[in-house]
């Protein structure tokens, strides 16, 4: 410093000869030798977390060091809390720093400008201006604002250029703790003063830009760091170097290390203000990227490893996504490109100093230009990182610069194979390994280089000898990963075997058990062998068996008597945290270690192949080893989940997959016992010391428990303690692991007994494994031992997975396991545990939640990959379509990481995807009934599968969809579905058969289509081929293929039955060579399927199958007439049946064997329920063949009666021993016994019902029929209960008394012992024997068949109700006819209703379409298999059927009553029902009147006395009761029936052509009309028309004539009883001869009045096609009014609903009036003013009848406007001359539309029939054609009393317009339409009286029964009945002239009680002796068109 001071001294003295340079850098090391001592010390470089601010440096750290105490104490101190340090400078230094600024003031003097040749380059001005602002600072003197300047205004030269220097070494200095500049410049104001000058060297304008970024960075304002960053960037384009000199590479390399820092500072910049946008991310990661590159020109390897540090610490969150990976590929190539270039100058340095992730700086390894450079703008790489967001500086596996290298080469490699591109990602491994240096690190990318090169298929012997060093773990593991990754399977087996060998080392067995389990499972994919499987498997189950642990017992012996466990005792102790070895201890490992070393050096294998099989499986140490002495839960899991897996893999076929299924279960349940027997203790332990009152109150307070859940727990108190195990099923059903339990199974000190985490290392693969078993157990029958398996998965979903909506489908599927084993209430428990169906909302938030990000994720990526290779220059309209474009090519890539690297490993089941529970969830819920929280579930986890691209879930959900779709009866949208889901996933062969399956179960239910079940043929026929296929191509899954073949050819034949059924319907068609071919074909296929079943193991579906095989047997052995073919298909169905009886006992004794009977008589098993089914099933069939067998006994025994002796004896000589063939001497086999079998058979059935009344029901049914067949069989000569005018019960007793009293007559004794005599009485006393016998069976059977009756009404069982009906009518006979024809009436109550109910189902095939049809399709699917899934007693189906009963008529009217014998009592007594109904199999036709006492009334004087004999009662009382049953066929009525359907049509077809005639020639005439010569002429042809056209009308009456004779003769056995009870009585004469004689002459009395007769026909819908009323038995005069309906319920319930509306609408009718809303009906409130004009009508009501309201008539008339103009009789006119013919009294307020008015909407039709008493329409076609049945069943219309339908009129418009409609309706909805099943349905709806038209009639024919209907009906105030009637019987009704009088003049008093009598009609004009003896007129076809259905006691009134 002394030479430099002279030096100085003389150059200012002497000048400086121009050498300002050298003056310049003198006085800078001067004054920096002087303040060095008292410069403040630099901050420290260790780490702060979080990080702060970091001052830069000014000077370098090299000089000389002042060590004077002084010093030392002006040293500063430093605070945590603060984040600057402070300094004082010691007054010492005050001449130091008075000379240093002495040197630095002169020098600026000389240097600014005053002289020009003293000027110098700005460069090498500027570090003397910083050490001026030093010495400044230090001398705590203020700069002024001239900055360096004298004036602050002046700009010329340099000083501009000074200003900004002097500005931003203020700011640098400003927060250094030495002196706080006042009034210094803000970082804007530098940036302003940088701008300003013209900078003369562009080197010094970056490194300036670079610093002033750094300051901006560090004082938070990333804005202007940003800003000044990209002013320092601008210079990569323009670079520094001077023009026109030469290049300067140093200069190059400084220019390169700024842009470094810079890009860096900018990158750092934007990390801070990123804000979670990943699109700001990208661009720091960007800067980085182009910091690296810098750093490569400026060859500095230390900069490029910082800028590359940041760079990934900037792209470590994106790094997880192969899309991000996608994007950073090639940066990723480039900056490895970039770190290669720059380590090879430094390399040997770069292996011997690795970077230590910022801690330590780079100067060292930097020239010393560049060390100077970095020091003075701060920029050392420590405080760099100390600034980063990102804490660490490299990836989490280490932080030297290796790591970082080989974690870039691993992500670069990983971007490769999300492409495909293995053979790039090789080229750029083998890069890898030559660039980097010889390390351990290196291992990353040899393992890179093992997997591609196994993806490749290539060999990877050397590289796997790399991991030689690594232990046994590593190495099996890497092993693993190239058998994953290998194609060819010889080296995926090696890999395995290679993998298991590796690991010997006993802390291996855990890793050794999942290879095992993994090899096993990739065998069994591979189609090795299946035994070569199963060994894998049990090998890995021998390793845990072989484990030893700690037994629970050495811990209570071991530990002190508190239960508290001991801490690492026995072998056991150690924690289950990771895959240490539970089963050595201490120094074990060690010796094992020494022996794998030494048999590593030895490698006997490699010499002696044969030793090799020592390694192969393992012995198991203990072989007496129990479940129960297994305690450890892990091995217990582990154990569990190796017999799973051994189940699937063996398949059913095996014999052992029913005990790999129960070991399994065994293990679930040492679960079990070992967890609750080791909580006892600590639960103890916990409860003395306050544990649970603590976990309590913490949970409430954090409010973990929500109001749900504590009601939830609600159930009876559980017995013992909490730790006691279940001991019953019932208790398992309702089991929920207390409290006290879970909080034991946390503590350490339960160790490997507990339930937790560590015990359980993968939940998500136990809960699958679980749930597999689960399955299993319930396919094979054992649903009770399910139920401890879900209380484990309760527990795990709840307590260790945590997911709610998890344990929500653990508790459903709960639900179904109890629904089946036929406990309800623990049903409804699960059911309240699971809550409400519906999705929670936190976990619906997350969900759309993580798909937003994800979506925004995706176009960040988009945009991102778009902006960097789309030019700037574009246009943003172009821009945003390429976007668009590239979006949706990027989102059909694969975006979710973690895909399977195999197929055999299957999905990743870590952690709860939300998706997956929720789309199992809704697949329960469907099984369930459940549908809206279905589809809401699914729609949902579509969306999200879609979102993430789970292509296998996605597809899973359209299978449901389709699933959903079909149970919605949504048929094509199921197909749609399921093609869907097939093209989204290829899936494996049961998800192909699922989706096949469900096609073509939518295809055959789609009846919409007429050809469904061909279509379906197609679809099967096509799915065996394919599968044929697969199966010979996958032999190793023959049980998988085998069971869906089999079921495909089974559902094949059972196809084929239905199409044959459907196009040869009737019994007839069966017998044809045609159809009997196609039945027995399709039978084939039905018992190949069912065999192959049997075969593989599928017993329960072999079962099913083989029912419905016998029951099409039985089917054709019904229908043949034959007797030996009949024999032989009731033997073959014999066989069938009793084959699947068989194999249904033996799959329930292996149900029942397991378990004590006492626990399995609470519930009923589904096997249980399955074999009760097919026992049933077999005794139906077995009780037709006891039918049979009785029948032709019964025939053989009717010949020999019929013989003579002389023919017996004959006989008997000359007979031989029959010659019987095989088939008949089966036949005598089979029924020999076959009663009792039958009631054996029965009787088992019934005993093994428990608690299912429906199959008790059957049961009750089957065993009466059996016993009233026996009873029969029994009689000894079985004569006919139904024919008491012909029997003789003991013929041979009176033909013996009358020959023993002719013996008398001539000889008074007899010889007791003859002959004759022994054998007649014997014969006697046999029959009398078998009498009594039969007697008994009869009583037993009708008990039996009473209670069958009772349970199935209770239960509204009406298929068993209505049969056991018939069957106790069947018993009495005609012994007792009221008994007889009460249950005749129930059997056809039930009949009746269950076809309503059909017409119903049929109206209502859309469930879309309303509530109704959507409850009723619901509850049909639930019904469809309830024989399995006891769906009947669930929750949904109580909860259907009580909202069915409440909110429709439709489902009322459908209820049988319990009580149906004794509703005949409720009905009025003037009813007389007649019943007709044919037996279900039409071989009889059954006639009854029920009995209905009445009491007839005697003359109004009767003698009084009671002395008098043989006087009649004044009140008799009257039976009609009758029965009659008579022998049909279904041959005979089905022609009968079709006879009368041609007619109707043909009647169609005459009047549709007489309308064309008439319409032809009413044109004709209007042409014509003023054409007088030629009107003659054409006048000729209609008539010869005319002519021809009578003659076909009057063949249509003798057509008529000649089927109602048919109907007579087919009906006669009955009519004859019905016109015997309703002929003309003699009552009267009885009773009028009690009076008194001389009261006969009194005037009062007058003539007696004749008995009338109110008769109601009930019959089936045959004979309701036919004009019933058109019999003669119906003719007869005390006949006065005819009805029909459909059963005796259904005018019950017609009735009793009209009599509780009357009693109700009585006062009360005024109150609701006022609460009712206004109607909708326009014109209704005008209508209500016509009141007043209204001329009053006091028309009481007789007794028993019903008013009806005429002032709310509505109607519907001509609403189309189809009548031609030249029509004669159109319906609008005669309407409303109607209209006004009656509108004084009646027709006032009737409301409705005409056509001329406009077309109603359906939804006016619905309003119209809504809102009215009685309802008219009158037009064209069919009623039905106007509103749809779907719509009118759903119509609740009890108030509209009566229904006129005037409809089947045609015209040429209706009928092209009918047409067109009927084109577009299916063949089901037409068959609606027709008149039987149109009063059916209006019926439904609560009409109670319907007049029909029966056939087409023509529009006059309409008009006339029109206009006399009303007249008889408002007019004479007739009753429906009598009207009815009087349309039969035309000319009995009066002439008009006699009773307008009365109708329009009497006076309301005279309408007294006996004014009107039932038919309207003046007591004194009754006696009508004039009519009696004229002729009446032969009936006519017209009369018997329109018919009355319901009630006939309705008057038209006023109220």
């Amino acid at each position: 410093m002394e030479h430099l001071v002279t030096v100085y001294d003389g150059m200012k003295k002497v000048g400086h000869a121009g050498e300002t340079v050298l003056l310049v850098n003198i006085c800078v090391a001067l004054a920096y030798a002087l303040i060095q001592p008292w410069l403040p010390p630099p901050p420290s470089k260790e780490p702060v977390a979080p990080p702060v601010a970091v001052v830069p440096q000014s000077a370098s750290e090299s000089g000389k060091g002042n060590k004077s105490p002084k010093k030392q104490r002006a040293a500063p101190t430093v605070s945590k809390a603060q984040t600057k340090v402070a300094f004082t400078v010691s007054p010492d230094a005050g001449p130091d720093l008075k000379k240093a600024l002495e040197y630095v003031t002169y020098a600026m003097e000389v240097t600014s400008g005053k002289n020009p040749a003293d000027l110098i380059p700005i460069a090498v001005r500027y570090p003397l201006l910083q050490m001026w602002v030093q010495i400044k600072q230090l001398s705590q003197q203020q700069i002024g604002k001239g900055l360096g300047t004298e004036d602050e205004t002046n700009m010329e030269g340099q000083k501009p250029m000074t200003r900004a220097q002097v500005a931003i070494e203020i700011l640098a200095l400003t927060n250094n703790g030495v002196m706080e500049f006042k009034e210094g410049p803000t970082v804007t104001d530098v940036v302003a003063l940088m701008e300003a000058p013209v900078w003369s060297d562009k080197l010094i304008e970056l490194q300036l830009w670079t610093r002033l970024a750094l300051l901006a960075y560090e004082d938070k304002e990333h804005n202007q760091s940003i800003y000044c960053a990209k002013k320092s960037l601008t210079f990569e384009l323009t670079g520094t170097q001077p023009k026109n000199k030469k290049f300067d590479s140093h200069r190059f390399m400084v220019e390169q290390e700024m842009l470094t820092y810079a890009s860096i500072i900018l990158g750092q910049s934007l990390m801070e203000n990123m804000a979670g946008k990943n699109s700001i991310r990208r661009d720091a990661m960007s800067a980085f990227f182009n910091a690296a590159r810098f750093g490569k020109n400026a060859k500095n390897y230390d900069l490029v490893i910082l800028s590359v540090r940041h760079y990934w610490n900037a792209s470590l969150p994106l790094v997880s996504s192969p899309i991000e990976r996608e994007l950073i590929k090639e940066p990723l190539k480039s900056i490895l490109q970039c770190l290669a270039t720059t380590s090879k100058a430094d390399k040997e340095k770069q292996d011997n100093i690795p970077v230590q992730g910022g801690s330590k700086g780079i100067g060292t390894s930097a020239p010393s230009t560049q060390q100077s450079t970095e020091q003075r703008l701060g920029l050392d790489p420590a405080k760099t990182s100390q600034t980063q967001l990102i804490g660490a500086a490299v990836s989490k596996g280490g932080g030297d610069d290796l790591t970082l290298r080989a974690a870039l080469y691993g992500v670069l490699f990983q971007s490769f194979a999300d492409q495909g591109e293995y053979e790039d990602g090789l080229k750029a491994m083998d890069q890898a390994v030559n660039d980097m240096p010889r390390t351990k690190h290196r291992l990353l990318i040899y393992k890179h280089r093992v997997i591609v090169k196994a993806k490749l298929g290539r060999n990877v012997g050397m590289d796997i000898q790399k991991f030689k060093d690594e232990s046994e773990e590593y190495v099996a593991h890497m092993w693993r990963k190239v058998a994953l990754c290998s194609k060819e399977e010889l080296d995926q087996l090696s890999c395995y075997q290679n993998a298991i060998e590796a690991l010997n080392a006993p802390n291996t067995n855990w890793q050794k058990f999942d290879y095992l389990i993994e090899m096993g499972q990739w065998m069994y994919v591979n189609e090795f062998p299946l035994q070569d499987a199963c060994d894998q498997l049990e090998w890995a189950a021998d390793i845990l068996l072989n484990m030893k642990f700690e037994s629970l017992a050495k811990k209570e012996v071991k530990g002190k008597q508190k239960g508290k466990p001991r801490k690492g005792s026995g072998k056991g102790g150690a924690p289950r945290g990771g895959r240490k070895s539970p089963s050595e201890g201490g120094k074990t490992p060690e010796k094992n270690d020494q022996s794998d070393a030494e048999s590593a050096d030895i490698n006997a294998a490699d010499y002696i192949p044969v030793e090799k099989h020592i390694t192969i499986g393992l012995l198991p140490n203990n072989t007496s080893l129990n479940v129960k002495d297994l305690c450890d839960v892990q091995q217990l899991d582990g154990l569990f989940r190796v017999h799973v897996l051994l189940a699937q893999v063996a398949g059913r076929q095996s014999p052992a997959f029913a005990d790999y299924c129960l070991m399994a279960q065994a293990y679930v349940m040492g679960i079990w016992e070992s967890a609750l027997s080791a909580s006892g203790p600590i639960i103890k332990e916990l409860s003395k010391s306050g544990a649970f009152d603590k976990a309590s109150s913490a949970n409430k307070a954090k409010g973990k428990k929500p109001e749900k859940d504590v009601s939830v727990k609600e159930k009876p108190k559980r017995k013992g303690p909490p730790e006691a195990l279940p001991t019953s099923h019932e208790e398992w059903a309702q089991y929920d692991v207390p409290d006290e339990v879970i909080e034991a199974c946390k503590q350490e000190a339960i160790k490997g007994a507990g339930i937790n985490n560590k015990t359980i290392p993968k939940p998500g693969l136990t809960y699958h494994y679980m749930d597999l078993l689960v399955s299993f157990l319930r396919d094979i029958g054992y649903n009770h031992l399910a139920l401890p398996i879900l209380a484990m998965m309760d527990f795990i979903t709840r307590d260790i997975l945590k997911s709610r909506a998890l344990n929500t489908l653990v508790h459903l599927k709960s639900v179904e396991v109890c629904i089946e084993l036929n406990m309800p209430t623990a049903a409804l428990y699960h059911e309240n545990l699971a809550g409400e169906p519906a999705i929670d909302e936190d976990e619906l938030a997350k969900s759309r939640e993580e798909m937003e990000v994800l979506k925004e994720k995706q176009l960040q990526v988009v945009k991102e990959e778009i902006r960097s290779k789309m030019n700037i220059d574009k246009e943003d309209g172009i821009e945003l379509r390429a976007i668009d474009k590239l979006k949706v090519e990027k989102l059909k890539k694969n975006t979710v990481s973690g895909k399977t690297e195999a197929s055999h490993l299957g999905k990743p089941l870590g952690k709860v995807e939300i998706r997956d529970v929720w789309t199992e969830t809704a697949h329960a819920l469907i099984k369930q009934g459940v549908y809206q929280p279905a589809r809401e579930m699914l729609n949902e986890a579509h969306k999200n599968a879609q979102c993430f691209g789970d292509k296998e879930t996605e597809a899973r959900i359209l299978y449901i969809f389709g699933l959903l779709s079909y149970h919605e009866a949504q048929f094509a949208q199921a197909i749609n579905f399921c093609h869907e889901a097939q093209m989204t996933l290829e899936g494996d062969e049961m998800f192909w058969f699922d989706t096949a399956w469900l096609m073509i179960d939518a295809t055959a239910a789609d009846k919409s289509n007429r050809e469904c079940h061909r279509e379906a043929r197609k679809m099967l026929i096509h799915a065996l081929n394919v599968y044929t296929e697969v199966a010979s191509e996958r032999p190793n899954k023959e049980s998988l293929t085998g069971y869906i073949l089999a079921r495909l050819e089974a559902r094949l034949g059972s196809i084929q039955v239905k199409i044959a059924l459907e196009t040869y319907p009737t019994e007839a068609d069966l017998v044809k060579p045609k159809v009997n071919e196609a039945l027995i074909s399709a039978c084939t296929k039905m018992a190949n399927g069912a065999n192959k079943l049997l075969d593989l193991g599928y017993l329960r579906e072999s079962v099913t199958i083989r029912t419905e095989h016998g029951g099409i047997l039985w089917k054709l052995a019904q229908a043949y007439p034959d007797k030996d073919t009949k024999h032989s298909y009731y033997m073959q169905a014999m066989h069938i049946f009793r084959k699947a009886v068989h194999i249904a006992e033996e799959i329930c004794e292996n149900v029942q064997t397991l378990m004590p009977l006492q626990e399995l008589r609470n519930h009923c098993l589904p096997v249980q329920r399955e074999l009760v089914d097919a026992k049933l099933a077999m005794s139906d069939c077995m009780l037709d063949i006891l039918r049979v067998y009785i029948d032709e006994e019964r025939d053989k025994q009717l010949q020999e009666m019929r013989k003579g002796s002389v023919e017996k004896v004959l006989e008997e000589m000359i007979s031989q021993s029959p010659d019987l063939s095989q088939e008949e001497r089966d036949w005598i086999d089979l029924t020999k016994c076959i009663g009792e079998d039958v009631m054996s058979e029965v009787k088992s059935a019934h005993n093994l019902c428990n608690g299912i009344p429906n199959l008790k029901a059957r049961a009750l049914y089957n065993i009466g029929k059996a016993l009233r067949l026996l009873a029969v069989h029994k009689n000894p000569n079985a004569p006919s209960l139904w024919e008491l005018d012909e029997m003789n019960m003991l013929k041979m007793e009176e033909a013996l008394l009358t020959e023993g009293e002719t013996e008398e007559e001539t000889d008074d004794t007899m010889d007791t012992t003859s002959k004759t005599y022994i054998k007649y009485s014997t014969a006697i006393t046999t029959a009398k024997t078998q009498l009594e016998n039969s007697h008994k069976y009869f009583l037993d059977a009708s008990e039996i068949l009473t209670q069958a009756l009772n349970l199935a009404l209770q239960h509204q069982f009406k298929d068993i109700a209505g049969l056991a009906a018939l069957e106790i009518a069947e018993c009495f006979g005609q012994f007792d006819p009221a008994t007889t024809s009460m249950h005749l009436a129930l059997y056809q109550s039930c009949q009746s209703a269950i076809y309503m109910e059909d017409l119903l189902m049929r109206a209502q095939q859309d469930p879309t379409c309303s509530q109704q049809a959507a409850l009723l399709h619901q509850r049909a699917l639930l019904l469809e298999n309830d024989t399995t899934t006891n769906l009947s007693i669930g929750t949904m189906m109580k909860t259907i059927n009580k909202k069915l009963e409440a909110d429709w008529q439709a489902l009322r009217r459908l209820v049988v009553l319990p009580n149906h014998l004794d509703i005949i009592r409720e009905l009025p007594g003037d009813f007389n029902i007649v019943v007709m109904q044919h037996s279900p199999d039409k071989k009889y036709l059954y006639g009854a009147i029920l009995d209905k006492p009445k009491t007839v009334p005697a003359a109004p004087e009767v003698s009084k006395k009671p002395d008098k004999k043989n006087m009649v009662p004044p009140l008799q009382s009257v039976t009609k009761a009758r029965v009659v049953r008579i022998e049909t066929s279904s041959r005979s009525i089905s022609k009968l029936v079709e006879k009368f359907k041609a007619h109707k049509h043909e009647v169609m077809l005459l009047l549709l052509k007489a309308e064309y005639q008439r319409t032809a020639i009413a044109q004709r005439q209007k042409m014509l009309a003023n054409l007088d010569d030629n009107s003659r002429k054409e006048s000729e042809e209609p008539a010869e028309e005319n002519t021809e056209l009578e003659e076909d009308i009057e063949n249509m009456e003798d057509d008529f004539k000649k089927l109602t004779g048919a109907m007579e003769t087919y009906l006669k056995p009955i009519s004859q009883q019905f016109y015997m009870a309703f002929r003309p009585a003699t009552v009267t004469s009885q009773n009028t001869a009690t009076i008194p004689e001389g009261k006969k002459d009194k005037k009062d009395l007058g003539p007696p009045e004749p008995v009338t007769e109110t008769l109601i026909i009930m019959a089936d819908p045959n004979l309701l096609e036919m004009p019933l009323e058109a019999l003669s038995s119906f003719q007869s005069d005390t006949v006065v009014s005819l009805t029909r309906d459909f059963s005796l319920q259904m005018l019950y319930h017609r009735n009793y609903q009209d009599s509780q509306g009357e009693e109700s609408n009585k006062k009360p009718a005024a109150k609701d009036d006022k609460n009712k809303p206004p109607s909708r009906i326009p014109g209704l409130r005008d209508a209500s003013k016509k009141q007043a004009k209204f001329i009053p009508l006091d028309r009481n009501l007789p007794p028993n009848c019903h008013g009806v309201d005429t002032n709310n008539f509505r109607f519907m008339v001509d609403v189309n406007s189809d009548c031609a103009e030249t029509e004669q009789d159109k319906p609008e006119e005669l309407f409303n001359s109607l209209m006004n013919r009656y509108s004084q009294q009646f027709t006032t307020r009737w409301l409705g539309i005409m056509g001329s008015e406009y077309v109603p909407s359906v939804g006016e039709w619905e309003l119209y029939l809504t809102e009215s008493t009685s309802f008219l329409f009158y037009g064209m076609e069919r009623f039905m054609d106007y509103i749809p049945p779907s719509k009118l069943v759903t119509l609740n219309i009890p108030e509209c009393l009566m229904t006129f339908l005037f409809d089947m009129a045609n015209t040429s418009q209706s009928f092209l317009t009918q047409s067109k409609r009927d084109v577009k309706k299916n063949a089901s909805i037409l068959t609606l339409e027709k008149p039987v099943e149109t009063a059916a349905l209006i019926s439904l709806t609560g009409v109670k009286t319907i007049f029909t038209n029966q056939w087409h009639c023509a529009l006059v024919e309409n008009g006339t029964k029109l206009m006399d209907l009303m007249k008889d009906l408002l007019e004479r105030g007739h009753t429906a009945g009598e009207t009815a009637r009087y349309l039969f019987v035309p000319f009995r009704r009066k002439p008009d002239d006699e009773d307008e009088e009365p109708v329009n003049d009497q006076p309301p008093e005279n309408g007294g009680k006996d004014g009107e009598t039932e038919n309207g009609s003046q007591v004194e004009d009754k006696p009508e002796p004039e009519p009696e003896s004229e002729a009446e007129p032969e009936p006519e076809r017209g009369w018997y068109n329109m018919v009355c259905y319901g009630l006939p006691n309705l008057i038209v009134v006023q109220v």
